[in-house]
């Protein structure tokens, strides 16, 4: 966290599993710390392990709301949103309770058309869209028990509304993959715990600029990797350049 503050970030976004077991008192500790980072305005998206238990799911929101962004107390279903300057975070929930031995998400038909809708609207805003999931929003990535259900139905959204950029977790690695069937990249970021000798999988986190351009939104991806040394290492810079249109804004 030293290493984000020190780029000094206009926002931040939160791919999931603050907890392990989704207890309570685990929700309770992730309040505490997340009150501790003084962070900038951010967005949370939960994980599967903190899906895993169902009991005070109400309880458990409450503690997180100010991160969670729910748009909506009369449609849970709705995808959160986060809007700074030319920049909107929009999440949705991948994190459904499974089966042992399972750790698979699904993001549900009522999300999905809500976000496509959201998506429409933020383009016509001229923001800059940016979504944020859980789970991979492509196969592949991890193993078929650890996947998004309804991958394909994600993917139809994104083809039909566009986005500038798709962000996820749960992999554990490092990794930039086109979504199939569009020019959108879905990035993901290792675990923040994990220490480990392979680059892709220890422990770091993606500094993500957007520069907003005449015709096009330059987005620039640099994942900084911690090393055995506990220094952090950057990664070869990428940089994606988005077609935009601007329109006077209005209030979602």
């Amino acid at each position: 966290m030293q290493d984000i503050r020190h780029f000094h970030p206009d926002m931040v976004a939160l791919t999931g599993d603050l907890t392990n077991l989704g207890l309570l008192k685990e929700f309770q500790n992730a309040r505490q710390w997340l009150l501790q980072q003084d962070l900038p305005p951010a967005l949370l998206i939960p994980g599967n392990h903190d899906a895993l238990i169902k009991e005070n799911s109400a309880v458990k929101q409450a503690l997180w709301a100010e991160w969670l962004h729910n748009r909506t107390q009369s449609e849970p279903a709705a995808p959160s949103l986060l809007v700074k300057d030319h920049v909107a975070l929009i999440g949705i929930n991948t994190a459904i309770p499974t089966l042992p031995f399972l750790a698979s998400g699904k993001a549900g038909q009522a999300q999905l058309v809500l976000l496509a809708d959201l998506l429409r609207r933020t383009r016509a805003m001229g923001l800059c869209r940016i979504v944020l999931l859980h789970h991979p929003p492509a196969p592949g990535i991890v193993s078929r028990r650890k996947g998004l259900d309804d991958f394909q139905a994600f993917q139809d959204v994104l083809r039909a509304e566009g986005a500038e950029l798709v962000l996820y977790g749960h992999s554990h690695r490092a990794q930039i993959t086109p979504i199939p069937g569009t020019d959108i990249l879905a990035v993901s970021s290792t675990s923040a715990s994990h220490i480990a000798d392979e680059p892709e999988k220890s422990a770091g986190w993606n500094a993500i600029s957007v520069h907003k351009q005449p015709d096009i939104w330059q987005i620039t991806i640099q994942h900084r990797s911690l090393m055995p040394d506990g220094s952090l290492q950057d990664s070869q810079m990428r940089r994606v350049c988005r077609a935009h249109r601007f329109l006077p804004a209005t209030s979602l």
